[in-house]
């Protein structure tokens, strides 16, 4: 499916089933998902994203040769519906049970990768899933600096103070690992 096709797909409303199947095409360029997740009409970048996060879970080796502009989109993206996305693949990327491969890439994005991520979890703006996503990885990037880990530590405490559930759930559980 090219990049015109999925522009006319991502118009109109899809559903979970919908992504799935466009994720599974193996015609469906995750080069197109990256550029059509960046375009500025809101639904269209917003449904990119939702596929691309898809093709992680569906097709990991085709989006492989694409992790440098999925890292490169991650730190342009301005759309809060696709941050919840993007958050989500590079929560993905950070755990660390990665691959070395993966590990070197994010260490050569690593401090605009962590700047990026604070700016989002400190931003008023910021919807709930993406900041309860950046805290956890935050965490990840906290395993090896530790400055990381105090002000991640510092952030979550002055969000736990006025939270909704998702943040207070979340939060308990990176203070908690900050702990042990």
């Amino acid at each position: 499916m090219d990049r015109d096709k999925l522009f006319r797909r991502f118009s109109k409303t899809l559903s979970k089933a919908d992504a799935v199947k466009i994720a599974l095409d193996k015609a469906c360029m995750p080069a197109d998902l990256i550029s059509l997740s960046l375009y500025p009409q809101n639904e269209i970048a917003f449904r990119a994203s939702w596929v691309l996060e898809q093709v992680l879970y569906y097709r990991w080796d085709d989006l492989v040769p694409f992790l440098p502009d999925i890292i490169s989109g991650y730190l342009i993206q301005k759309n809060c519906s696709c941050q919840r996305h993007y958050t989500k693949i590079m929560m993905y990327l950070t755990d660390s049970g990665s691959e070395i491969g993966i590990k070197h890439l994010l260490n050569e994005y690593q401090e605009q990768i962590i700047e990026i991520t604070f700016d989002w979890l400190i931003d008023p703006q910021t919807p709930v899933a993406v900041k309860v996503n950046c805290m956890d990885i935050l965490l990840q990037f906290g395993e090896k600096q530790a400055w990381i880990t105090e002000e991640l530590r510092s952030q979550v405490q002055f969000l736990l103070k006025d939270g909704s559930a998702a943040v207070q759930s979340r939060g308990k559980r990176i203070l908690k690992k900050l702990k042990s």
